[in-house]
């Protein structure tokens, strides 16, 4: 073996050590590290000097004893274990990769049992690194055995779980499914630059901005977004093992967010898509947030039923006229113009002297309740007229109510989370 002319950049390189010195001293010629962990068990720990000192022979140089260090497991066997000392190398590669662009860490599988080589894998599958691995030209056992020394070559792979998308796949759809929509995509942007799979990455985007969207209730570009993700279907089954129901559900989804499009008015829709974004923000422990929304979709619940069963299209501006004579009398001081705004309960007020079910039970539900309902809460929230920040008593009393009144039941169909 002879040295090879140094690589650009400045490596750190992590191998498993295994029985014979001479595929490790094979890779360490090749990549000339400026820093080495080897991991070995007990029984190869006696190899690492042989690697060193083969190594110093080849290379015409030591590798210093500051450049190197040894991170032994107890058993080679034990999977769980080996996993336990790789994974305490995070911090150091995270740090060796903070120090800039030319900073460059190896993972070197060639050593080792397999379950030492298949923890190196599985944890090295987290870091911005290649993998290498010693193969050769010639094997013992026709073909099959060992390499023959002499015959080593080092075989170079980008790190298969960025080229193929599977780690910026995995760590979108987690994030994703804690609510972090925004947070997902941007996970993707920056894994699309540098994967082999730019069209499926570009495809589970748009999927990802179809949800965030409809999450602010932007439901146009929801609408749009979902398109773009069902006309590249096939991307989707290329990410997903079973992409069947996924896509199965996307339709279904897509149809919701057109149909809140389609309605130039709101709609009992809306008002379950607003208790929905509640339940979300409640699952953030956002609860102020969730209880704004909660508040809208009972505000809202009374101008549907004002305007689609008693005509009263505009809750800010009612005719006089078109009030019972007694909150005519009672409402008339408060009057612009022949016509009075109306509060949300004002609203259900109303709803109940029209002979309207839902006003009554609107005051069934203790809302108008000033001592009692949680509406008060909300008024002092900070989101409204107050500083008292909502707590998860106050949301879940008035989600309890808000359900009642929109006879609302959750849709399973209207899970969000990714496979």
């Amino acid at each position: 073996m002879t040295s090879e002319p140094s690589h650009s950049g400045h490596i750190l390189m992590i191998c498993t050590v295994g029985g014979t010195p001479d595929p490790l001293v094979r890779s360490l010629l090749h990549w000339h590290p400026d820093r080495v962990v080897f991991i070995p068990s007990e029984q190869t720990r006696s190899q690492v000097d042989a690697v060193l000192l083969k190594y110093a022979e080849c290379a015409g140089r030591p590798l210093s004893p500051g450049c190197y260090r040894i991170g032994p497991v107890s058993d080679a066997e034990d999977l769980k274990g080996c996993l336990r000392v790789i994974r305490s190398l995070d911090q150091e590669v995270r740090e060796w990769c903070a120090r800039g662009g030319d900073f460059q860490v190896v993972a070197d599988l060639t050593g080792g049992t397999k379950c030492l080589s298949a923890a190196l894998a599985l944890q090295a599958r987290r870091w911005p690194c290649c993998f290498s691995y010693v193969g050769g030209e010639r094997r013992t056992k026709d073909g099959v055995g060992i390499v023959e020394t002499g015959s080593e070559r080092v075989v170079r792979s980008a790190n298969p779980w960025d080229a193929l998308g599977y780690q910026a796949v995995e760590d979108a759809v987690t994030v994703f499914n804690h609510g972090g929509y925004a947070a997902a995509a941007d996970l993707l942007d920056q894994a699309i630059k540098n994967s082999e799979v730019k069209r499926e990455l570009a495809t589970l985007k748009a999927l990802i901005d179809a949800y965030a969207a409809w999450d602010r209730f932007d439901h146009k570009t929801a609408q749009t977004k979902f398109d773009d993700a069902l006309k590249n279907r096939n991307d989707l089954k290329a990410i997903f093992t079973d992409a069947g129901s996924l896509i199965d559900r996307i339709g279904s989804h897509r149809d919701c967010v057109a149909q809140l499009v389609a309605s130039k008015d709101p709609t009992t829709a809306w008002v379950q898509d607003l208790l929905d974004n509640a339940c979300r923000r409640a699952a953030e422990h956002r609860f102020d947030d969730a209880v704004a929304r909660l508040y809208r979709a009972i505000e809202a619940l009374a101008q549907i039923r004002l305007r689609e069963q008693h005509g009263i299209s505009d809750t800010k501006k009612v005719s006089l006229d078109k009030l019972p004579p007694g909150l005519r009398e009672e409402w008339k001081n408060r009057a612009r113009d022949g016509a009075v705004m109306l509060g949300l309960r004002d609203a259900y007020r109303l709803l109940k002297e029209l002979g309207d079910e839902l006003g009554c039970r609107f005051a069934e539900s203790e809302l108008d309740d000033d001592e009692r309902s949680p509406l008060g809460a909300r008024n002092d929230s900070i989101l409204a007229h107050g500083f008292v920040p909502v707590g998860d008593k106050v949301y879940k009393q008035l989600w309890e109510r808000a359900c009642k009144l929109a006879d609302y039941r959750q849709d399973p169909d209207l899970d969000w989370r990714l496979p």
